[in-house]
């Protein structure tokens, strides 16, 4: 009796508990919902996303390749795109249309409603997203401050850099940047209500438009480079060309009446407008018509010739400089028969330079030198009726380096050695021992040349004039009593007030390259 009455208040608690938690819970919810009351619904708009009040018109830039959400102010029929080519517009609900850009260029939007009223308007133009690629100049090139614009699907680069090297790394970026995105074309694919339309109409359906033309992107460098680096080249071109010449021997000359004659004189003359031979007649002896002379022939020549040249040149990073250290000589080239005039063009000769410095960091250049030593030479001369066309002999080097400011190249190892002898004489005469040098002349010459070039570049800092000084800085001229009776070549030793130091200076001089 008692367990039977325990089960019956357990079910009646069981039934009325649960009806209880259920209306709580109720409560609750409805509870939470009125607190809630200001939180919307619908999910909130995502950030790429426009919102346009009703009957706008404006322009709405749009990256390629790139999406963005349109929400509108009245719900839409019709979507109507000027050139599906250039962007596409889907219509997924009535008040929400998706916009992506398929190609680089311009076109028109318009929004109409269930009236055919216009909504909005929208000047659509699309273009390249240029934040990936400012995101790469600042991570590539540090310290550079570039804009980049786009017009017309053209790259356009401004702003500052710190040397002509970061300016070329940033103009290679946005080329590789251009040419990544040359073939515009894509295929968009969309499923929506109202496909963008002229007729519009409710419905689903799925709009396909492929577009494959190809643009050519152009990259405009308009960076400007912050303190224009300046490169100094000193160049060293220094040569040794030393000679040496000898000639010993016996000439003999017979003439034999008027039928024969014989003589054993050297074939090449080794002997300059400076040093003739030694001509000494040993002997002469004649029997009619007939007679020998005996001519003993020495000399021995030793030359030394040093060339040195020191230019030095500045040029701008990126600029070309050239230097010449010589002359000119005229070299005929035509002939006017109406006017009976010779025509000229002249030929530099000498010492000539030409460089090319790029700084590429602080400190390190880029040196394309191209330097060349010629002088006028009568070995290949030419001869044009009374006009003679000289030669030239050239020692020409070209290189391109890198080197840290105040460091030196040596272009070396420029050597000529040119050798000639010959040895003439009476025939079998000359080959007797000891007695065959009376019947033979040796002539022996030998020229040998080096050149060396040392190039070495400096980066340039200008300097205020204040802190330069002239070789004639504080020179006066005297007078010509003080020359005579004093013996002063100057006419101010001194400054005023100050008495002139004892003793004598001593010190290194010339040029300073820090």
């Amino acid at each position: 009796m008692m367990r039977s009455e325990i089960t019956s208040m357990s079910r009646l608690s069981h039934r009325t508990l649960v009806p209880a938690l259920r209306r709580g819970l109720r409560l609750s919810l409805a509870v939470l919902a009125l607190a809630c009351g200001t939180v919307p619904l619908a999910a909130a708009a995502p950030s790429g996303s426009v919102s346009l009040p009703l009957g706008a018109s404006e322009t709405l830039r749009l990256g390629f390749h790139k999406s963005k959400i349109i929400d509108l102010p009245r719900n839409a029929r019709d979507v109507i795109v000027s050139d599906p080519s250039i962007a596409t517009a889907v219509l997924r609900d009535s008040r929400r249309i998706f916009l992506t850009g398929v190609a680089i260029g311009q076109a028109d939007l318009f929004v109409l409603d269930q009236g055919g009223n216009q909504i909005v308007h929208l000047a659509l133009l699309v273009e390249r997203d240029n934040s990936a690629l400012e995101s790469s100049l600042r991570r590539m090139i540090p310290g550079a401050n570039i804009r980049v614009e786009v017009m017309n699907d053209n790259i356009v680069l401004s702003g500052t850099v710190k040397n002509a090297s970061d300016s070329n790394k940033a103009q290679q970026i946005a080329e590789m940047f251009a040419n990544g995105g040359q073939n515009t074309g894509m295929s968009v694919t969309g499923t929506g209500i109202g496909q963008s339309s002229m007729s519009g109409g409710m419905g689903t359906g799925v709009s396909s438009i492929s577009v494959g033309e190809a643009r050519n992107t152009s990259v405009l460098n308009l960076l400007t480079i912050e303190g224009e680096d300046q490169v100094q080249l000193k160049v060293t071109v220094a040569e040794i060309n030393r000679n040496v010449a000898k000639q010993l021997g016996v000439n003999i000359s017979a003439v034999g009446g008027s039928i024969a004659a014989l003589s054993t004189n050297n074939p090449f003359a080794i002997a300059g407008p400076l040093f003739d031979p030694v001509n000494q007649v040993l002997g002469h002896a004649s029997s009619g018509n007939s007679s020998i002379t005996g001519q003993l022939q020495a000399m021995e020549q030793d030359g030394m010739v040093r060339v040195l040249a020191e230019p030095t040149l500045t040029a701008i990073s990126g600029e070309p400089a050239t230097f010449l250290a010589g002359g000119e000589f005229p070299v005929p080239t035509g002939y006017d028969a109406t006017n009976n005039q010779l025509t000229v063009t002249y030929k530099a000769y000498g010492v000539s330079l030409a460089f090319t410095p790029v700084v590429l960091s602080e400190g390190r250049i880029s040196l394309k030198v191209k330097t060349e030593a010629s002088d006028i030479s009568n070995d290949g001369a030419v001869s044009m009726g009374d006009y003679k066309i000289p030669s030239l002999k050239v020692r020409r080097a070209e290189s391109t380096i890198e080197l840290p400011s105040g460091g030196s190249l040596v272009l070396g190892g420029l050597l000529q050695d040119n050798i000639q002898q010959a040895l003439t004489g009476f025939p079998m005469l000359m080959d007797v021992p000891i007695l065959g040098a009376l019947f033979k002349s040796r002539d022996f010459k030998r020229d040998q040349t080096e050149l060396v070039i040392i190039v070495t570049p400096y980066m340039a800092r200008p300097v205020a004039r204040s802190a330069l000084a002239r070789p004639d800085d504080g020179f006066e001229t005297p007078s010509d009593a003080s020359v005579t009776f004093l013996g002063r070549l100057n006419r101010i030793y001194g400054t005023v007030g100050h008495p002139v130091p004892r003793g004598t200076y001593s010190g290194n001089y010339g040029f300073i390259f820090d």
